[in-house]
C-alpha cells in the first residue's frame, strides 16, 4: 500500500472537515450481506414429507404384512404404515433399549443391514399367537428381557420373512434388496448397522386388531442414496401391478371360448344357377388340395393351414399366422 506524502494527507483532512467525505459508520463501510445458515453435520439429502414413492411401498408392504400375520396368527389383524423419517442412528439407539426386541436384518450382498423393531409387548403377542395361545395380546414386560429360545426365535423368524418378503417385492422397481432375517439381538451394542452419526430412513407399521404395537424398520442412508431422487419424487398410479390378479386374469381369459373356422375356398354363381343348386351338385372352388386355407377364430383370419384327413377324420393343420398384408 503505498503512503499519502504531506499535501496529500492535507487534502484529505480539508475535505474531511468540509463533509465532502463520508465517515465510516459504526458497523463498518460494508453494506450487510445475507447470512445463510447451514448445518454442516446434518444430512440434508431428504426430510420428512418429501418420500412420497418411500410411503406407497410402505403401504403396499403394510397391505401384504397384515394379510400374511392375520393368515399365521388366525387373528383378525390390520398394519397401517406411517409417513417415513429420518434420524440419526445416534438418536435411534434409544429405541433399542430393553425389553424391546432387535432383529438385524441383510439387505442383500452390496447393500449392508437393517433393523426391525418390535416394541414391548408386540413380538410376545405375535410369538403366542403363532404357537396357538388365542390371547388378545400380551401384558407388555417390564425389567431386563430374557433371551429368546431357540424354538421362539425359529418362529419368530418365521413370521418376519412375511415382512422380508414384502418388503423385496415392494422394492424391487427400485433397488433390488433381499432382505433375510440374520439374527436377534438383546444388546444394543450389538446391533450396530452403520456409525452412529449416520442417518437412517425409519418406516413405521402399526399393528391394530386382536394384537396391538408398533414394528419399525430403519435402514441405512447409504444403502439408499444411489436412488433417493426416484423415493423423493411423486407417486405414479398404475406403475405396479397386482400377480395375483396378473394371473386370475390369465386363468379367465384361457378358459373363454372361441370359435374356429376354416375357408377351404370360394366361387362365384349367378343367382340362375344358385336358385338351381340340388343335393349332390359339386361346386368347383378357387383353391385345390395342396393350398394353404385361412384358419378364423371368432370371424377374423389369423392363422394358416392345409386340410387333411386325420384317423377318418377331417382335420386341419397349422402352419403359422396369416402373412402380414404389405402396401
Amino acid at each position: 500500500m503505498a503512503t499519502l506524502d504531506p499535501e496529500e494527507v492535507s487534502a484529505l483532512m480539508e475535505a474531511i472537515k468540509d463533509d465532502a467525505v463520508p465517515a465510516p459508520s459504526a458497523t463498518g463501510s460494508r453494506a450487510p450481506t445475507m447470512v445463510t445458515p447451514y448445518d454442516l453435520t446434518g444430512s440434508g439429502r431428504i426430510n420428512r414429507g418429501q418420500m412420497p414413492t418411500l410411503d406407497a411401498m410402505n403401504e403396499q408392504i403394510a397391505s401384504t404384512l397384515g394379510t400374511g400375520l392375520a393368515g399365521r396368527t388366525r387373528l383378525h389383524l390390520k398394519v397401517a404404515s406411517s409417513p417415513a423419517t429420518i434420524f440419526k442412528l445416534l438418536d435411534f439407539n434409544a429405541l433399542l433399549a430393553p425389553p424391546t426386541i432387535v432383529c438385524v436384518l441383510s439387505l442383500g450382498l452390496g447393500h449392508g443391514q437393517a433393523l426391525v423393531i418390535l416394541e414391548p409387548g408386540l413380538g410376545e403377542a405375535l410369538l403366542g399367537a403363532a404357537l396357538g395361545d388365542r390371547k388378545a395380546r400380551v401384558d407388555e414386560p417390564t425389567g431386563p428381557r430374557r433371551d429368546l429360545t431357540s424354538v421362539e426365535r425359529m418362529v419368530l423368524k418365521r413370521l418376519l420373512t412375511i415382512l422380508t418378503d414384502a418388503m423385496t417385492r415392494a422394492w424391487a422397481p427400485i433397488i433390488g434388496f433381499q432382505p433375510e432375517v440374520l439374527r436377534f439381538e438383546t444388546d444394543p451394542r450389538l446391533a450396530s448397522i452403520a456409525p452412529p452419526n449416520e442417518s437412517a430412513i425409519v418406516s413405521s407399521f402399526e399393528v391394530t386388531g386382536a394384537i396391538t404395537g408398533r414394528m419399525q424398520i430403519a435402514i441405512p442412508f447409504a444403502a439408499v442414496e444411489p436412488s433417493k431422487k426416484l423415493l423423493s419424487a411423486p407417486a405414479r398410479a398404475g406403475t405396479g401391478s397386482d400377480a395375483r390378479f396378473t394371473k386370475a386374469l390369465a386363468r379367465e381369459v384361457e378358459d373363454i371360448e372361441v370359435e374356429l373356422s376354416a375357408h377351404l375356398g370360394k366361387t362365384s354363381l349367378p343367382v340362375s344357377r344358385l336358385l338351381a343348386l340340388e343335393v349332390g351338385d359339386i361346386l368347383i372352388l378357387d383353391t385345390d388340395e395342396g393350398s394353404p386355407v385361412s384358419i378364423c377364430v371368432e370371424g377374423r383370419p389369423k392363422l394358416m393351414g392345409f386340410p387333411r384327413v386325420n384317423h377318418g377324420s377331417n382335420a386341419l393343420v397349422l402352419e403359422g399366422p396369416v402373412p402380414a398384408v404389405t402396401h
